[in-house]
């Protein structure tokens, strides 16, 4: 397959998916948080639900066309907001006035924090081809998974 056809299919899919969130995601809104009538979540919804469809597809798009710096990139970049996100929750819990209604404890966003590191490090290993596309993504989301996971429980 060419670039051209490569790039077409993945814009196509990406479309699709865009537009079925976008036809569905009221109804779903309305069976899982009936009670619940706020604009703001379904803009949420749907800038979430987009901004993971054009992540994944330009990921799947850059694994057809075996772009290893792009997605080492993409990998170095979500790793960087993960850790940005878990230390500058850490700060406020600890330095500001800031009383979240759900507190994350501190083990977990320091866990996260190293989760994230290795990422960042798996991406460098992706752009200095010490390691496979399949390798590193597949290391990276088991990483977020058990981040996420951990988070949850």
């Amino acid at each position: 397959m060419n670039k051209r056809k490569i790039i077409v299919i993945h814009l196509a899919v990406f479309l699709f998916l865009t537009s079925l969130l976008f036809f569905t995601s009221e109804p779903l809104l309305n069976k899982f948080a009936s009670g619940i009538h706020n604009v703001g979540m379904w803009i949420d919804l749907m800038i979430i639900g987009t901004v993971v469809f054009l992540l994944t597809t330009t990921i799947s798009c850059l694994i057809f066309l075996k772009q290893k710096k792009l997605i080492g990139l993409i990998l170095i970049l979500v790793n960087l907001f993960w850790i940005w996100f878990n230390l500058d929750l850490l700060y406020r819990y600890h330095f500001t006035e800031f009383y979240p209604t759900f507190y994350i404890p501190n083990w977990i966003l320091i866990m996260n924090s190293i989760f994230a590191v290795i990422g960042f490090v798996i991406g460098f290993k992706l752009i200095n081809k010490t390691i496979s596309i399949k390798r590193a993504l597949l290391t990276d989301f088991i990483l977020i998974l058990i981040g996420l996971i951990i988070q949850q429980s």
